[in-house]
């Protein structure tokens, strides 16, 4: 063996992963496990650092995507690069993205499409997301079940010549208390079959949270802060990871009305509660949002256009003396009739 393997595998991201190795990357729902996501596929396809602190190796990235519409990643994935200060010209040719919802294909389907692929064309691959690929009668609960799962990921890896990042939610409940290898939806077997489970937990102040890993062949991970300037996650040194938000103590304060009980107010609420069918124009959307909430202008805003970025609202546009109008509906396309 000394003989044959003399190296470790060449890295894909310093820190975290290698070619042939398998990361899961844990968070809540709707944290932003995606952007997340796509903004580490961006790092590898143009060997930039990721979040400013892992080192990557250039190479091609293929984003599995099972959850978004196409036109939700042709409008989410521009942002993040302009973002990041990447051009068109630095992805071009180097990210591709399958989006496969309404044309789910679980891991085993997954073969005949891999297939395809050349060896070594792809330095990762991102499966977004992975409950979305478990074959129909697995149980995501079964040790058993879930090492076999991993196990064809693994034979894909090895036969691709690249690193799998499965993107992958927690489970219910208050995850401050959990180690890292126990945050996670399903079976135990998931962190302990992957090389790397790399979660996301809610920090104690909003809009922030802690990232946390446990790697097989790196140094040990120290947790670090990041907190969420749309649309990207960015480090901040001056929260203390570990101040882990405790969803129950929050819960009790507000049961002893300690703190407010009204819901957060996400792109999705926002989106329920003041817009429609009805195209409306971005003033009027504000003079709502505003008159029913006591969010500030910029915050609206934000929620606005994260909106937009996931698919909820869609942008009308008309006659360029005309401002643009938003509605939960796409706006339907112009048809042109032929003169006699």
């Amino acid at each position: 063996m000394l003989d044959r393997f003399p190296v470790l595998q060449p890295p894909v991201i310093h820190g975290l992963l290698r070619v042939g190795e398998t990361m899961n990357v844990i968070a809540p729902p709707k944290v932003g496990k995606s952007w997340l996501a796509s903004d580490m596929a961006l790092a590898v396809a143009t060997g930039r650092p990721w979040l400013d602190r892992f080192p990557t190796e250039a190479g091609d990235v293929l984003i599995i995507d099972n959850e978004l519409h196409p036109t939700t990643s042709a409008h989410r994935i521009p942002k993040i690069t302009h973002a990041r200060g990447i051009t068109d010209a630095d992805v071009a040719d180097h990210i591709f993205v399958a989006n496969l919802r309404g044309n789910l294909r679980d891991i085993r389907s997954l073969g005949t499409y891999f297939d395809h692929v050349y060896e070594d064309r792809f330095k990762l691959v991102v499966l977004d997301a992975f409950y979305r690929a478990l074959p129909a009668e697995t149980d995501e609960n079964d040790n058993a079940a879930m090492a076999g799962v991993y196990n064809t990921i693994d034979r894909y890896a090895e036969m691709l010549g690249s690193a799998f990042v499965l993107i992958h939610h927690t489970s219910k409940g208050n995850q401050s208390f959990k180690s890292v290898t126990d945050v996670g939806a399903g079976a135990g077997s998931q962190s302990r079959a992957s090389d790397s489970h790399l979660v996301l937990r809610p920090h104690e102040e909003d809009n922030a949270i802690v990232l946390d890993a446990a790697v097989r062949s790196w140094p040990p991970l120290d947790p670090f802060c990041l907190r969420w300037n749309f649309p990207v996650w960015t480090p901040d040194e001056t929260l203390d990871a570990t101040k882990l938000r405790n969803e129950s103590r929050r819960r009790k304060a507000k049961e002893n009305g300690d703190q407010p009980t009204e819901p957060t107010w996400d792109a999705q609420r926002f989106t329920e509660t003041f817009l429609g069918d009805e195209p409306l124009a971005t003033g009027a959307i504000m003079s709502r949002a505003k008159a029913a909430t006591k969010l500030s202008g910029r915050k609206l805003k934000q929620l606005l256009e994260q909106a937009e970025a996931e698919g909820l609202a869609h942008r009308w546009r008309f006659a360029p003396n005309q401002p643009h109008k938003f509605s939960t509906k796409p706006q339907p396309e112009k048809t042109t009739e032929s003169k006699p």
